[in-house]
């Protein structure tokens, strides 16, 4: 039988390596799976493993050159990022545990060197001395018992990575070419195949020399194009000449610069020159949050003409696309009419773990639409930064999964009250476990919460992901929907439930403002739904994430939305990391929407809002109100049906109002241990 996805699951040789299909493992790890340690821990060997099943190649974030302690606040995931010791022998030893593990699964071991800041570029030379350590200068002395070393003890001499072109004379880029040289070389010794070089967003000094609006230098290294290319090229030459074709480089670039840097034409000519070295580009955008696509680029897949314009201009260079891909016909497609020739893969592998299997055995329909939020990266102010996935609850946990779960034969009668999110996770889980499932709702459609997805262009991905949770539980026998059913204690206990699992949600919570109550007013929600019902002039109280979002999408329908917030900022609880900044600039883009912040709403009367501001009593034009100002959990709603069973279980917002990931994680739990 011909597989699904032929085109995709080709292999494709790259000198003398040969690719076993078409899809790459991006550099992505969940920062803070890797801790303190200078070496590969447990939960990032184990991602990574979970990625090598499926991946050609697996890129591992691990080469920031001294990035890692203390220097960031917490909220920033610089000083996170995986530091792996190329010097320290002990440390070797974990890298090679690491590319065994990839190499398992015939998967290609490729390493990012991603240097970010703080760093430094480090370079071996002997103790007390000046001089590099040539290759031939490290070695045993086989005249000598047991194999002394010849040389004994180095230092390494630390070159500042993140000073502008301009501050570094030609002897010290000399020694960064070497430097990149020297680490590659190491990784090739631990069984690594590839190289990762990330020299996108003017991030590091190889990119920083190509754009003009980092490079001002006015010698032979700056000016021309060919100028500027001059110490990039350098890198990627000393790097070839050490290695020869014993390993792959890939490089991480972006197509094209901002505006002022340079352009398409002049990345295709330096990208020609680089192919003499490289062997794979994976193309990015201008700059790093964009990069990351998320609601608001409401294109699925927006850079893939930058590999199409690639393919055309540049010779003997593979092209891999990156970037939003995760539909998998949609990524055969991209292969099958020639516009790339790999699909670099990245939060893909983090919302499916076993995006393997799925591909192999043809199920598009079973992968997980990722959120696109971002999450991955890390949460909002003040959260604590941990690995997770809003919809693949077992990243953070792939290391010890298996001990986790508790072993059943299936064959329980559970009921599942309520068909939310959390809810309809659990559903599914225990179907796949053997359970038989009711799953009660007391609405028309599946879906709860997260319903008014349906309405708004920039939740298209909350409204995919919530379409494939209800066409998930439709196609298991094992699960019963039982739609328009109010689900109360007294009838839940006359079925004989094994097992009753409360998702009963959370309800929005009503502010204490004088004169709300006897105003006419909609939550959030409800004016996702139904926006056609409210005036023309709106204010929104509570400016929260949800609260912004409800005051653009009014903002896009034509209402004048004036989002009004106590605190110093808005959306304080969006993510900061590679979202915050999409978000804010989706909000400033509408001309329609005005926010407040600071300020206390004193009262509410018909056609206007009172509020205070920097000590100040401000009116604003309110021909409706809408509430955002949170959840309050339906616990004792929950706990209500705690007696109808054997086992009871309450999952989702009613454990705790909070967001799609706390309803992941709880209903995922419950499911594995029923």
């Amino acid at each position: 039988m011909e597989p699904r996805y032929k085109r995709l699951s080709s292999p494709l040789r790259i000198g003398g390596f040969t690719l076993k299909n078409r899809i790459g493992a991006g550099n992505c790890l969940p920062h803070f799976l890797q801790g303190p340690e200078p070496y590969p821990a447990d939960p990032a060997i184990a991602h990574f493993e979970n990625k090598a099943r499926g991946a050609a190649y697996v890129t591992c974030m691990g080469i920031n050159n001294f990035t890692q302690g203390k220097q960031f606040p917490m909220d920033l995931d610089f000083a996170h990022f995986p530091d792996y010791n190329l010097y320290d022998c002990s440390c070797q030893n974990y890298l090679l545990h690491l590319s065994d593990t990839i190499h398992f699964y015939n998967s290609l071991a490729s390493m990012s060197m991603f240097v970010g800041p703080p760093s430094a570029y480090p370079l071996m030379r002997p103790k007390g001395g000046n001089a590099y350590i040539a290759p031939e200068g490290i070695g045993y002395d086989p005249k000598l018992p047991f194999g002394k070393a010849a040389l004994d003890e180095f230092d390494i001499e630390l070159i500042d990575a993140h000073k502008l072109p301009g501050e570094y004379d030609e002897e010290t880029l000399d020694k960064i070419a070497e430097s990149y040289a020297e680490q590659a070389a190491i990784l090739h010794m631990l069984d690594f195949d590839m190289v990762s070089l990330h020299f996108a967003y003017r991030a590091n000094l190889p990119a920083k020399f190509i754009s003009p609006i980092t490079n001002l230098r006015t010698d032979k290294f700056g000016g021309s194009l060919e100028n500027r290319m001059r110490f990039p090229l350098s890198v990627l030459s000393r790097l070839r000449k050490r290695l020869g074709n014993s390993i792959l480089i890939e490089m991480i670039w972006s197509a094209e610069d901002t505006e002022g840097g340079y352009t398409l034409e002049e990345s295709a000519e330096f990208l020609s020159e680089a192919s003499k070295y490289i062997d794979i580009v994976q193309l990015r955008s201008p700059n790093v949050d964009p990069a990351h696509p998320t609601g608001f680029t409401l294109e699925e897949t927006p850079f893939l003409h930058y590999a199409e314009f690639m393919k055309k201009h540049v010779k003997n260079l593979k092209i891999a696309t990156i970037g939003g891909y995760q539909d998998l016909d949609v990524c055969e497609k991209v292969i099958a009419d020639g516009k790339a020739d790999l699909i670099a893969m990245s939060r893909a592998f983090l919302s499916n773990t076993n995006l393997w299997r799925l591909m192999a055995e043809g199920r598009n329909d079973d992968v997980a639409p990722c959120l696109r939020c971002n999450k991955c990266h890390g949460g909002a102010k003040g959260e604590p930064l941990h690995s997770i996935c809003s919809i693949n609850p077992v990243i953070g946990l792939e290391h010890k999964i298996d001990r986790l779960v508790v072993p059943t034969k299936g064959g329980r009668k559970v009921a599942v009250i309520g068909g939310g999110p959390a809810g309809l996770r659990c559903a599914m889980d225990l179907a796949d476990r053997g359970h038989f499932v009711d799953l009660y709702e007391s609405g028309e459609k599946l879906g709860g919460a997260i319903k008014h997805s349906d309405n708004v262009d920039f939740k298209w991905p909350l409204k995919r992901y919530k379409d494939f949770l209800v066409k998930q539980v439709q196609k298991r026998d094992k699960i019963n929907a039982i739609l328009g059913t109010k689900a109360v204690p007294e009838s839940i206990s006359e079925k004989g439930y094994d097992v009753v699992v409360a998702a009963v949600g959370a309800t929005p919570i009503v502010p204490d403002i004088s004169g709300l109550a006897e105003t006419q007013f909609a939550f959030a929600e409800q004016a996702f739904e139904d926006e056609s019902s409210l005036g023309h002039h709106v204010v929104v109280i509570g400016g929260g994430e949800v609260g912004v979002e409800c005051g653009i999408y009014l903002a896009k329908k034509g209402h004048e939305a004036t989002v009004i917030e106590a605190r110093g900022e808005l959306a304080e609880n969006s993510a900061k990391i590679h979202y915050r900044s999409m978000f804010e600039a989706a909000w400033k883009a509408e001309p329609n929407f005005h926010s407040i912040v600071n300020a206390k709403v004193l009262q509410v009367n018909p056609g206007e809002v009172i509020c205070l501001v920097g000590g100040e009593e401000s009116k604003i034009k309110a021909d409706s109100v809408v509430i955002s100002v949170g959840l309050s959990s339906k616990i004792d709603e929950a706990l209500s049906f705690s007696a109808c069973a054997p086992e009871f279980r309450f999952i989702g917002d009613c454990k705790k109002a909070s967001s799609i990931t706390n309803a992941t994680r709880t209903a995922f739990a419950a499911a594995m241990t029923i």
